[in-house]
């Protein structure tokens, strides 16, 4: 026996005084930090523990006794069975602000960086409407929606808040009752391009018209092209990028603009400078580099976005050097003393949710670039490769929050740390 008193079921008044990285509210009771979705530092609010573990617990809101002036109504109907924006219940400049929290307690407690560099979250577009990818599951009756936050559960929902109208015409022309069991939806801003990639439930699945790509998603995770070339095209910051329909872009048009601004900030002067630029994807921040006159190196491990990547750097005439291979295979080999890798001046790290991870961390900084932008999806995940990249010498000069994913918890950043 551990001799662990639990915390009482009954509902409990208690006064959020924290605000973690995955957008919920802080409340303390019998001394243990309780997370409490749907709530706002400072408010006194009743909630009642559903979930009690050793070091933490959760809690249900029941009701919101003294509201802070930062909440407001929720814009979408669907709030709160929907899972998919957490941050509704806050204003948008309110939840720049709480972003801009996370960052700098992020990269104080898991960084150990004192008083770490860290700008306001910078506002990109608007606030609904940005979305230009969605992800919609099936219910029992075929009806399309969205994740019940926690659970398999779908929530239908006929219209997304935060999706915007060339991938919501999408989602309408599928309809309910197509058959599909899933169903991603996208639609670029600047070019008016669209898909559907559906895949197939148990039963018979009926095919929608429309002008959109089409796509059928395989059990063993593969695509078949039923219409169109299953191929999307977007314009970003005076370049135009193609891509698979079913390939990583990002979600914000608007935003990936933002980002490659802010990168190409970070970096500075890029004209000469040998530049890697790792887990390139498409080349939506290489292709830029390289028109600010810098020599990049595009490694990118997933081979059908390496080889989009070499299709947009010529399609826009620009010259770029890339490599489908792992990031932690190359960074081994220059290490290792590959005549072929020079060393790089500048390293552009942009890596998926999980972060670099110590192993990348640990050759990247073997090679010893005089500078590092770091570009993060997870603020978390960025705090512990920080921790490691300065605690072999580098500096963290700046951390820029951008709000790419407004009503949601989730933050991009740019990062930048030199020797």
């Amino acid at each position: 026996m551990s001799g662990r008193i639990p915390l009482p079921r009954d509902p409990v008044e208690a006064v959020v005084d924290g605000f973690t990285h995955g957008g919920e509210g802080v409340v303390r009771i019998e001394g243990k930090a309780v997370f409490v979705a749907g709530t706002l530092p400072g408010e006194r609010v009743r909630v009642r523990v559903v979930e009690d573990r050793k070091r933490w617990a959760r809690a249900e809101l029941l009701e919101v006794i003294d509201a802070s002036p930062d909440r407001v109504e929720p814009p979408c109907p669907y709030v709160p069975e929907c899972g998919g924006c957490d941050l509704q219940h806050a204003a948008p400049a309110a939840q720049r602000r709480l972003k801009t929290r996370v960052v700098i307690e992020q990269l104080t407690r898991l960084g150990g960086v004192q008083d770490p560099p860290v700008v306001s979250c910078r506002e990109v577009g608007p606030a609904t409407g940005y979305r230009n990818r969605a992800q919609l599951h099936a219910d029992p009756e075929g009806r399309l929606g969205f994740h019940r936050s926690g659970t398999n559960t779908v929530v239908p929902i006929d219209r997304c808040l935060i999706l915007n109208e060339p991938a919501q015409h999408v989602r309408d022309m599928v309809g309910d009752g197509s058959g599909a069991e899933e169903l991603v939806v996208r639609g670029t801003e600047r070019t008016g391009r669209a898909a559907a990639t559906l895949a197939p439930g148990p039963g018979p699945l009926h095919l929608p018209d429309g002008t959109f790509d089409l796509l059928l998603r395989q059990p063993n995770g593969s695509t078949v092209t039923m219409r169109g070339t299953g191929e999307l095209t977007e314009e970003v910051a005076g370049l135009t990028y193609a891509f698979p329909a079913d390939a990583f872009f990002q979600n914000n048009t608007a935003g990936a603009e933002a980002l490659v601004a802010n990168v190409l900030d970070a970096v500075g002067d890029a004209s000469g400078a040998l530049t890697w630029d790792l887990y390139a994807g498409v080349g939506l921040l290489s292709l830029p580099l390289v028109r600010a006159g810098a020599e990049v190196l595009a490694v990118e491990g997933h081979a059908a976005a390496a080889a989009a990547a070499e299709r947009n750097a010529e399609a826009n005439r620009l010259l770029l050097r890339v490599m489908a291979e792992p990031v932690a295979t190359v960074l081994k080999r220059a290490v290792a003393g590959d005549t072929t890798l020079d060393p790089p001046e500048v390293v552009v790290l942009d890596p998926p949710r999980s972060g670099a991870g110590s192993e990348v961390i640990a050759r990247l900084i073997a090679l010893a670039p005089p500078t590092v932008v770091y570009v993060a999806c997870d603020v978390a995940a960025l705090a512990r490769d920080t921790r490691e990249l300065t605690a072999a010498g580098y500096r963290l000069r700046r951390a820029v929050p951008l709000d790419l994913f407004p009503m949601t918890h989730h933050v991009e950043v740019v990062a930048t740390f030199t020797r």
